[in-house]
């Protein structure tokens, strides 16, 4: 209804004089004109698009004020301006730079005022430019288009037949077509604006959807009394299926205790801000999860975010590692137990033998109870000597589970639980040639073995820590751990660039306590390393050099399985 407010201009105008066809408004043309305005105001309200709007306006301006050309000028954002319309009474004009009084829509642009000049020939210093003498324009019009005080274009309008075709009423009439023009032009701008916005926010809610949706870890949104904004299916899936968008987290059909020490932690985090890293258990699971701060909702909701992380994989790797740690020194303590043990037991042994050879040389009678004493004391030695074996033996694994496994995969779980868990990676850069000291995985996708995970893990690990070891008496060094197909075998490669291992030691290297760490090294490291490579039928290799490096293979055959899915 704003746009009936610029009728009242034309209620005032009368007829002045008897000029061509169309150039005065007399009672029919005014019913016509306000019918035209009507007609755009319609146009206006409806969706349609910018140049659809100013096409019919400019054609309704050339028809009511009897112009037999019309053109629309917009100004750019840096000032530089272009034809959005330019027609006559019939059609379009192709070219209408040319066609077009810059001049005149220049000077509107600078005064941004409107213009009329009824004689453009006699009454005007116009006609003495060659651009108007060319186009032999007659009569023109012309009038900004603004909007809150913004320079939006030009419209502009003229006549080659005769003069005096234009009067005020005209001039009012277009002028209102302008300024309806300036309305539809930037309402339709705020429209567009308005809808570019939108279908960027829903752009952007459609990415974080995506990211939230596709992370491997449990995300949640609660209110200040624990009810649940959002959850993605992670989320869902780790605290047992049954969250839902505006319940409780005690809905969720998980461990009530569990549930309870999250709701307790929430409760804390609300008024302390603390935004540590917890764990806690869920069935045969194990779940770090910590709090973040959110921004309050739209209506004043305090929120808070919630990340959730399964982590049952890393805490069976840092048990390994405590276990392998564990065995190490049990071994350790094993094989000196076994040394002292043998070193005690030979000269008894030793001696039993001569005895009994002393007595049966003497012709000595010995009754059935001394011989069967001496019989035992030979069997408790034996046996002595075989708990001795035994406890030489504890780094072989019992019982290997063997199953089908990603070589990759299980590679890169070990350095994550070095570098993460036991810190025995701590320093190292991945791929990052500048560091002191750096770390470069050269893993190949698809390397299937058949093997056990933990064996495997183990002698991995013992790997890549002598490999750390060998690296700490040098400036600057790199590990490199490789995975590639070679045939019908996986090759598995740990090398570094450490002081090496001289050339009379290499040969023992494999063998159970022999170690080059002196009084800090067990022996066992490359013993359990050879142990676990036979179990899995892998070719073991060696190549060192002081001074340079060392690298170990592990060659193992290639899962069959694997060669159905190349």
């Amino acid at each position: 209804m704003m746009a009936l407010d610029y009728f009242d201009d034309l209620n005032d105008l009368a007829p002045e004089s008897s000029h061509a066809s169309g150039s005065v408004l007399h009672e029919d043309g005014m019913v016509e004109s306000l019918a035209k305005l009507s007609a755009l105001i319609e146009d206006i309200n409806h969706d349609m698009t910018p140049e659809t709007i100013l096409d019919r306006a400019m054609s309704a301006a050339i028809e009511l004020t009897g112009a037999e050309r019309g053109f629309l000028v917009l100004v750019g954002t840096n000032g530089e301006w272009r034809f959005t319309v330019a027609r006559n009474m019939d059609e379009s004009i192709d070219d209408a730079e040319s066609a077009a009084s810059q001049t005149i829509i220049r000077r509107v642009m600078e005064a941004r005022q409107p213009i009329l000049i009824n004689d453009v020939i006699g009454a005007s210093d116009l006609g003495r430019q060659q651009s108007i003498a060319k186009m032999q324009v007659r009569s023109l019009m012309g009038a900004p288009l603004i909007s809150k005080g913004k320079l939006l274009g030009v419209a502009y309008v003229d006549t080659t037949r005769l003069a005096g075709v234009f009067d005020q009423s005209s001039l009012v009439l277009f002028e209102t077509f302008v300024h309806l023009s300036a309305i539809a032009l930037e309402n339709a701008r705020l429209y567009e604006g308005e809808k570019d916005t939108k279908a960027r926010y829903k752009d952007l809610q459609e990415y974080l959807g995506t990211i939230l949706q596709s992370m491997p870890h449990g995300v949640l949104v609660l209110d200040r009394d624990g009810m649940v904004d959002f959850a993605n299916p992670q989320a869902v899936e780790l605290l047992g299926g049954g969250l839902r968008i505006g319940s409780s987290l005690d809905k969720a059909g998980c461990d009530p205790l569990a549930i309870a020490k999250l709701r307790k932690a929430h409760e804390q985090f609300r008024q302390t801000g603390e935004t540590g890293r917890h764990s806690l258990k869920l069935g045969d699971r194990s779940l770090a999860y910590s709090f973040f701060k959110l921004q309050r909702s739209h209506d004043g909701r305090e929120r808070a975010g919630l990340n959730l992380e399964d982590v049952t994989s890393q805490k069976r790797l840092e048990s390994q590692v405590v276990e392998a740690e564990k065995r190490s020194t049990v071994n350790q303590l094993a094989g000196g137990i076994a040394h002292e043990i043998n070193n005690s037991l030979q000269p008894v042994k030793g001696r039993i033998e001569l005895l009994t050879m002393r007595l049966e040389r003497e012709g000595l009678n010995l009754s059935e109870p001394m011989k069967r004493d001496l019989e035992t004391i030979g069997a408790l030695t034996e046996r002595i000597e075989k708990i001795a074996h035994n406890l030489r033996h504890l780094t072989k694994p019992a019982d290997p589970d063997f199953r089908v496994l990603d070589m990759k995969q299980l590679l890169t779980s070990v350095v994550d639980m070095l570098e993460t868990t036991t810190g025995s990676l701590r320093g190292y850069r991945k791929n990052d040639a500048d560091s002191d000291f750096s770390l470069v995985l050269d893993l190949e996708e698809d390397l299937w073995v058949f093997g056990d995970p933990h064996g495997l893990e183990s002698a991995f690990i013992n790997m890549i820590i002598n490999s750390v070891h060998a690296m700490e008496s040098v400036e600057r060094g790199k590990l490199i751990i490789s995975a590639h197909r070679n045939m019908e075998r996986v090759e598995v490669s740990i090398a570094d660039t450490g002081e090496g291992i001289a050339p009379e030691h290499q040969a023992k290297i494999f063998e159970p306590y022999y170690s080059t760490k002196g009084e800090r090294g067990t022996g066992l490291g490359m013993s359990i390393v050879k142990n676990i490579a036979d179990i899995h039928g892998a070719d073991l290799k060696l190549e060192s050099a002081l001074n340079i490096g060392t690298k170990i293979t592990l060659a193992f055959p290639i899962h069959s399985e694997s060669m159905c899915n190349l």
